[in-house]
């Protein structure tokens, strides 16, 4: 599987944010899930200038019909 960040330029934390998404996508309970999205949701309010994080994990969980 291929990841696809969606950002406007290079970020120093792409490789934070691709792990994170691939984490997501290789949770194997609703409760590890729940705790990445946190984990993203205070990524995102920690940095309000980047794309969405908890919107790339949301989108990357819908597969090919995103």
């Amino acid at each position: 599987m291929s990841l696809t960040l969606i950002t406007s330029a290079p970020s120093s934390d792409a490789a934070y944010r691709e792990g994170l998404i691939r984490r997501y996508l290789t949770a194997r309970s609703s409760r590890t899930r729940k705790a990445l999205r946190a984990e993203a949701a205070a990524y995102d309010k920690a940095n309000k200038d980047a794309p969405s994080l908890t919107d790339e994990l949301y989108g990357s969980a819908l597969g090919d019909v995103a």
